[in-house]
């Protein structure tokens, strides 16, 4: 997508991360994985956040990743996290990273990120979830997460629900509400604006290929989507420096900038961690997507 500039690599073996504003700084949220090389939990799946530099912006690469801060811990056996602030309040939604037949999107939020409130956020139906991201729309929330719900679906579709309070969740059926049913369309990226939800899905663009770009679709009933004349967001060069996939993407708007994160690697276990920004506010991006 054109006004997105890529910064490189920043760290090995990271993936689901997430930049976030709260309280003026600028945060980030990551799903630590087993083989992450700075995992303190003896190899097993957990959430944390760290603060950017000195909260006040992004970092400049690999070394100044690695000193940033760690601020809190927690969630251990969990992945696929992802934060939502609201009314100075952190709520982050997961699922387990050792996943049962029947799973569920759990929640846990807190004001100081010391004390961490956790309940169940949506009650999996028969199904495994596993991304997730939420917006505002109005008066209520949407979270989009992946779900295998449906045998006729094409791993990985995208399911809705919705909320008034953050904490207690209702799925939308999806013969009201389902994005990508018809094609491999994971990892989603949901926000709103102008009245249209915009999301940003990892897919494989070339049938048959193994390869993955993010490509962003709009609706305004989260029913009927149309594909963004800005497609593909992020795309791995031809030339493959960063091999097949560019997957994974978040981002927050930060000043006059939008932070971006995302992972680039194999899609069978080479996975790195890099950033990028696009020179303009979240609004201006998301407008762009929109066309």
């Amino acid at each position: 997508m054109q006004g997105i500039r890529k910064l490189g690599k920043v760290q090995d073996n990271l993936v689901e991360v997430s930049p976030f504003v709260f309280r003026g700084e600028l945060l980030l949220f990551e799903s630590v994985r087993p083989d992450t090389p700075d995992n303190t939990r003896g190899g097993r799946h957990y959430l944390r956040i760290r603060r950017l530099p000195e909260g006040r912006r992004d970092v400049t690469g690999p070394e100044e990743f690695s000193a940033c801060p760690v601020l809190t811990e927690f969630g251990e056996e969990y992945t696929f996290g992802v934060p939502f602030v609201w009314n100075d309040e952190i709520f982050i939604y997961a699922s387990l990273g050792k996943k049962p037949t029947v799973d569920d999107i759990h929640v846990f939020h807190s004001r100081t990120m010391d004390n961490w409130q956790h309940s169940i956020a949506v009650r999996g139906a028969d199904e495994q979830v596993f991304n997730s991201s939420v917006c505002r729309a109005g008066d209520r929330f949407i979270m989009a997460y992946e779900s295998n719900f449906s045998a006729e679906w094409v791993p990985f579709t995208n399911r809705f629900a919705e909320s008034k309070d953050l904490v207690h969740w209702t799925p939308i059926s999806p013969d009201r509400a389902v994005h990508g049913s018809d094609r491999y369309c994971a990892c989603p990226t949901l926000r709103h604006i102008d009245g249209t939800f915009v999301i940003v899905c990892l897919e494989m663009p070339h049938r048959g290929a193994w390869w993955f770009e993010e490509f962003a679709a709009t609706s305004t009933d989260l029913l009927n989507w149309t594909m963004s004349p800005a497609n593909p967001i992020l795309a791995p060069p031809d030339d493959r420096s960063e091999n097949i996939n560019n997957s994974d993407i978040d981002f927050c708007g930060f000043g006059d900038k939008t932070i971006i994160y995302y992972s680039w690697g194999s899609q069978r276990g080479d996975e790195y961690l890099a950033h990028a920004v696009y020179d303009g506010p979240e609004e201006a991006f998301l407008r762009a997507m929109i066309g």
